[in-house]
């Protein structure tokens, strides 16, 4: 329960701290628990798992508010959290396949022969939505600061009045992460 809680409260930095503890308690689940002794009910139990980390990823990048919202952020303080939330899945991917590693040392054990597609492919498609944010804030953050610190110089007005309508353009479509 101690390392199944930071999904639900914790940060993503606090999920990636606790994932080497959590790796080990499935290994034993699957190991020892009796209704966990298939392959299907542990790759479910992985897909809800993952499920949890993409939920807690949209309330870092998000804070609780609305979508709408996120383009109110500060698109620095935004693609951090974006950051981390790459940074989780990442590290989650790793300690799997670490975990995995280590029981094909003993070959007597039970093993992760999971469906890797069904465990990380909602992850996967979410962090590419994901990078396409971050570079997306960061073109934001650029035109920005352009806009600042280029205001006298001729022609910058057009394109810069230009690249906000498209934003605009991109805004009323009403993306969800």
């Amino acid at each position: 329960e101690k390392f199944i809680e930071p999904l639900y409260t914790g940060t993503p930095q606090q999920i990636m701290d606790t994932l080497p503890a959590l790796m080990n308690s499935l290994k034993m689940i699957h190991t020892i628990a009796r209704y966990y002794n298939t392959c299907e009910r542990m790759t479910n139990l992985f897909a809800k798992i993952t499920n949890q980390m993409i939920t807690n990823c949209k309330m870092c990048i998000l804070g609780g508010d609305d979508g709408d919202k996120l383009w109110d952020k500060h698109p620095p303080d935004l693609i951090s959290n974006l950051e981390v939330c790459l940074k989780l899945k990442e590290v989650y991917q790793e300690q799997y396949r670490t975990t995995k590693d280590t029981l094909l040392k003993l070959p007597k054990g039970k093993q992760f022969d999971f469906n890797e597609t069904l465990i990380f492919g909602r992850f996967d498609l979410f962090t590419r939505r994901l990078v396409k944010l971050k570079d997306m804030f960061s073109i934001i953050y650029q035109f920005k600061m352009l806009a600042v610190h280029l205001k006298s110089m001729d022609g910058i007005h057009g394109i810069v009045n230009s690249f906000w309508n498209i934003v605009d353009d991109f805004r009323m479509k009403r993306h969800d992460l």
